[in-house]
């Protein structure tokens, strides 16, 4: 989904104040970036995954707290939590609202002080997973439509398999306009993707706008604040190239440069684009290449049970809505955990074997089985009894060519000189 050859931005003005455990603003600052950055043509919310992250982390713990710490840029303690709570109250609830909930399989050993965490830091209530997918499915996005005043409806379509815990948070935003935009300005006209193509869009026109705005020479665009009634704006940033890469204009930015509360307002001639923006992401790979790859192999996660935990999925999904009277957006973000299975070795199909002298690896026995009982009747197998085809060892891609492989069924010989190099005795 095209997000613009402009960045959006929303400007969080309360992140500016300071904070005891770690700057919420720096935070969000390089985690936005970092985020924006992996998906260049997505919306997101980052303040939403930078909560999520947060929420996990009292259940971290080493390497994998060490980690999370690093890449949500935190030095320690849960600071984020106040102030998310002092951002809802200046705004207000219709303005500003986040919502947490904690799904729990039942039977799961989890660790009282990781539910009181939760509850008291980010208000998420446990609740229990039925164990029937329909049902479990419904409360959950049920939960998700409420929390985001229906902007968001089916948020999951499906759960990992075996999820025996679910984080899930919601945010709601509303803003409208200072200055509104009036209707019966608004008509058809072109935006240009390229030097080469246009497409048209409903734009929103005022002539003597009061908007915050400013130029900058590198890199090359230009930035305006459009500001809502309450203490947030809605940031837009365009490039003055039509070529351009998300990460290289965000590495030259920083909060500081687009937040100017010295910057006046001057009547301007603007013309905004309506805008209706929705999509659905899978972060697994986002937050792997952010640096958190062992959530998903073996983290240590026993801040919240003793059983082994992994996380098997991470879903979000967001839209924006902009038009005359202002912005609206919502967005869902869930983690999803299951336990961690014990890796299997199983041997039901055909394989070669060495019996080997560990200490000098040498071969005492090189062997092959394709019919480990040939002579029982054999019987045809049923489909779903089929091995998958990516779990087969492709054995005969190991032979060089003009190698044969082993002949069927079992065969044990002890290797001849022939096929070793002889050593020579010391003289």
């Amino acid at each position: 989904m095209a997000l613009l050859p402009g960045l959006l931005v929303l400007s969080l003005s309360c992140l500016q104040g300071p904070c005891s455990a770690f700057s919420s603003a720096s935070a969000m600052e390089h985690f936005g970036q970092q985020v924006i950055s992996g998906l260049s043509q997505e919306k997101i919310s980052p303040l939403l995954l930078l909560k999520l992250g947060n929420q996990v982390q009292p259940g971290a713990q080493n390497q994998t707290l060490q980690r999370l710490l690093q890449v949500l840029h935190a030095d320690s303690g849960p600071c984020l939590p106040h102030l998310l709570s002092r951002l809802c109250q200046d705004l207000g609830s219709g303005a500003f609202r986040l919502a947490a909930r904690m799904y729990l399989k039942k039977g799961l050993p989890i660790k009282e002080d990781f539910l009181e965490q939760s509850e008291q830091l980010f208000g998420a209530k446990p609740m229990s997973l039925m164990g029937r997918k329909e049902d479990d499915l419904a409360n959950i996005n049920q939960w998700v439509k409420e929390a985001t005043e229906g902007k968001i409806e089916n948020f999951l379509s499906e759960l990992p398999v075996d999820t025996v815990l679910l984080l899930l948070n919601a945010i709601h935003f509303q803003g409208f306009w200072r200055s509104k935009f009036d209707p019966s300005l608004t008509q058809r006209d072109s935006f240009h993707l390229d030097e080469q193509f246009t497409v048209p869009v409903d734009m929103m026109q005022a002539h003597t706008y009061p908007l915050r705005w400013f130029l900058l020479e590198q890199p090359e665009i230009q930035v305006a604040h459009f500001p809502f009634k309450n203490n947030m704006s809605f940031v837009v940033i365009v490039p003055t190239h039509f070529k351009w890469n998300v990460s290289e204009v965000l590495a030259n930015l920083s909060w500081d440069i687009l937040h100017q509360p010295l910057l006046r307002e001057r009547p301007t001639k603007v013309q905004l684009p309506k805008l209706h923006l929705k999509c659905q992401l899978d972060l697994v790979g986002t937050l792997g290449q952010l640096g958190l790859q062992e959530l998903f192999q073996d983290p240590d996660l026993r801040g919240i049970s003793d059983q082994r935990l992994v996380v098997s999925g991470v879903q979000h999904q967001s839209t924006l809505e902009l038009n005359e009277a202002g912005v609206e957006a919502a967005a869902a973000t869930s983690v999803a955990m299951s336990r961690m299975s014990l890796s299997s070795f199983i041997v039901n199909r055909p394989f070669l074997f060495f019996v080997l002298e560990d200490t000098t690896s040498l071969p005492l026995f090189v062997g092959s089985v394709r019919n480990p009982n040939p002579g029982a009747q054999q019987e045809r197998k049923e489909q779903q009894d089929s091995p998958d085809e990516k779990d087969f060892f492709q054995s005969l891609k190991a032979f060089p060519r003009g190698d044969k492989p082993f002949g069927p069924d079992l065969k044990l010989e002890p290797p001849s000189e022939e096929d070793y190099p002889q050593i020579d005795s010391p003289k």
